[in-house]
């Protein structure tokens, strides 16, 4: 096989591996995770069964699949923003950032809610535990290197410290429904803003340049890490494996 075959045919692979990917996302968000079966992934995307098991071997891989790729797309989103405005690093602006890109993904915001109708236990199952540790796997890191160049509190241990941007954050995720029954919801940017406001208030420390320009390069980092596990993650569903007795193709 030529080169040139070999990269058409890996090219062809993904591509058919990201089709039915798309089917899974849609019909994840129409029924939920404990509704859908493969044959009807299958049916949604236009293939046989036997070419979904071709790319994943479980209902629960292809679903993480599903989330993980919305997590790269989140991640690509925050370091295009880190490249353009090294500002972005502080700890407001990137938490702002992250609930953002977290709430204009359906599919994420309902992994950050547990919302039982989307994800069901997708979360809690083989794998799931690894697939949210993933999510936020830079979160005590990037905390660190902010606090080591006073550009956040350092008066209170990190995992209170992370526990008490977890809870707010969650809060405004979580809050619309009960706090609309008063006539308060806010506009969608405006609840950012807020985040970001209160985020700023309660823990971030004013920047200088000098700190801004020491941390710039080691959270780019750490983002491009976690890039890279989204990567390597739907990597493996890429690449096609040999079918199994029994399978159809």
């Amino acid at each position: 096989m030529t080169t040139s075959v070999r990269v058409q045919d890996v090219r062809s692979r993904k591509l058919r591996a990201e089709h039915i990917l798309d089917a899974a996302a849609d019909l994840l968000l129409r029924w939920g995770y404990k509704r859908i079966t493969i044959d009807d992934v299958a049916r949604q995307a236009g293939v046989g069964k036997g070419t979904v098991y071709l790319h994943w071997k479980t209902r629960e891989e292809l679903f993480y699949s599903v989330i993980m790729r919305e997590q790269l797309s989140a991640v690509e989103e925050q370091l295009a923003a880190l490249h353009r405005d090294p500002r972005e690093v502080q700890l407001h602006r990137l938490i702002r950032w992250k609930y953002l890109t977290t709430m204009r993904r359906p599919i994420l915001k309902a992994v950050v809610m547990a919302d039982p109708d989307i994800i069901g236990k997708l979360a809690h199952e083989a794998g799931g535990a690894d697939l949210l540790k993933l999510m936020g796997s830079i979160s005590t890191d990037y905390l660190q290197v902010l606090i080591d160049n006073g550009l956040a509190r350092a008066d209170i241990p990190i995992g209170d410290l992370l526990y008490q941007m977890g809870a707010m954050t969650i809060g405004f995720f979580i809050s619309d429904g009960y706090l609309a029954t008063f006539g308060w919801n806010p506009e969608f940017e405006r609840k950012a803003d807020l985040l970001e406001d209160a985020i700023a208030r309660c823990f971030a420390l004013p920047a200088t340049e000098e700190a801004l320009r020491a941390v710039t390069a080691p959270v780019i980092r750490l983002f491009e890490h976690s890039r890279a596990l989204c990567v390597n993650y739907l990597g493996r569903a890429y690449v096609a494996r040999a079918p199994q007795t029994g399978e159809e193709s």
